[in-house]
């Protein structure tokens, strides 16, 4: 489970970023989760659930916001999400393509009072 491992690094970022705050309580955690970034949000926020319950800020909310996956044609300058395999251009069937989204894994902000 490389969830357990994510959680703990975007943990640490969340109090690297708390801490440049003067007394600060946590309150809340927003994360982008791209549908390429080979995370499983669901498992991702159940270890970072855990971190959070065992913290000084046990209240924290943590919000998990799904990411799809876009991708640019190249030839065409189409920007499309693709369906579940199929990543030809849907516009001029090119598979000369750029991924431009969707395969992040980031702590987004966090919120402290």
């Amino acid at each position: 489970m490389h969830e357990a491992a994510l959680a703990q690094q975007v943990w640490r970022e969340a109090l690297a970023a708390a801490a440049r705050h003067q007394h600060p309580r946590l309150v809340g955690l927003d994360l982008v989760v791209g549908t390429w970034s080979g995370a499983d949000p669901e498992s991702l926020e159940f270890a970072l659930g855990l971190l959070v319950a065992d913290s000084e800020w046990p209240q924290a909310r943590i919000r998990i916001r799904r990411e799809p996956l876009a991708l640019l044609c190249r030839r065409c300058g189409r920007r499309f999400e693709p369906p579940e395999a199929d990543l030809t251009c849907p516009a001029c069937q090119a598979a000369d393509v750029e991924t431009i989204q969707g395969t992040d894994l980031r702590l987004e902000s966090i919120e402290v009072e």
